[in-house]
């Protein structure tokens, strides 16, 4: 696979700092994490990052959708639920994550990787995210 040179991190022209930037949330990654495997209502995700104030839930999704990597779907029921999932290039970023998280774990047996969780089920500690 050829790579294209890539600027400084300190460049605000740079496509990578502006990324590293949008994935810099404190809880991110985790929301990424629960939305490889399907569409999650507001509720549902707020269930699965129950130490996340609605709040900053709220805004992290918000730019993400900005960021274009997650998509927000009205329900269009009495409810006004809404349901949130990846993108196109949310799953494009999920594979690319998989593939840093390899690198994480060959580079020297990283034990906080334990930590990743399958958010649909009880919160215990089940491996790697995948991409679906």
């Amino acid at each position: 696979m050829e790579t294209r040179p890539w600027r400084g991190s300190s460049d605000d022209d740079c496509p990578l700092s502006d990324t590293l930037r949008l994935l810099g949330g404190k809880h991110t990654t985790t929301i990424l994490h629960c939305l490889v495997d399907g569409d999650l209502h507001f509720l549902e995700l707020g269930r699965a990052l129950p130490n996340v104030s609605r709040k900053v839930l709220t805004a992290e999704l918000r730019a993400l959708i900005e960021g274009q990597i997650i998509v927000r779907t009205e329900e269009g029921d009495t409810l006004g639920r809404v349901r949130y999932g990846l993108s196109q290039r949310g799953r494009d970023l999920g594979e690319i994550l998989g593939q840093l998280y390899d690198w994480a774990i060959d580079g020297g047996g990283y034990e906080r990787a334990k930590r990743w969780s399958n958010c649909s089920a009880s919160g215990q500690p089940e491996g790697k995210p995948t991409v679906a």
